[in-house]
């Protein structure tokens, strides 16, 4: 599978938080998008007050959620390709803006 910035995936990895089958957003830059791992930040569906570094993501077909999520930017993981099972959609340009601008804020970049 060809993996861009901002495909919405269905994975599990062995860490704390993907372990088990769930979305995750795609944040690596498309220049790496042949390495071996991919940069993903997990999405949940319990929602938290905490804006300055969890975006919102509405479910919609376009980005392939049955349910209203965050992008859990705090939590940013690699995930060897094989543990990437499905792409389910894409997440809109004004949402990856504010995922830029959260990912700037929690790595003080």
């Amino acid at each position: 599978m060809k993996f861009v910035r901002g495909m919405i995936v269905v994975g599990a990895g062995k860490g704390d938080f993907s372990g088990k089958p769930r979305p995750f957003l795609v944040v690596q830059s498309d220049l790496f998008a042949d390495h071996a791992t991919i940069s993903l930040c997990p999405l949940t569906s319990v929602i938290s007050s905490t804006n300055l570094f969890r975006v919102s993501l509405e479910a919609s077909p376009e980005t392939g959620l049955v349910r209203d999520s965050e992008i859990q930017v705090d939590k940013v993981d690699s995930l060897r390709r094989d543990e990437i099972s499905k792409i389910i959609g894409m997440t809109p340009i004004t949402t990856m803006t504010r995922v830029d601008d959260a990912l700037r804020r929690w790595l003080q970049l």
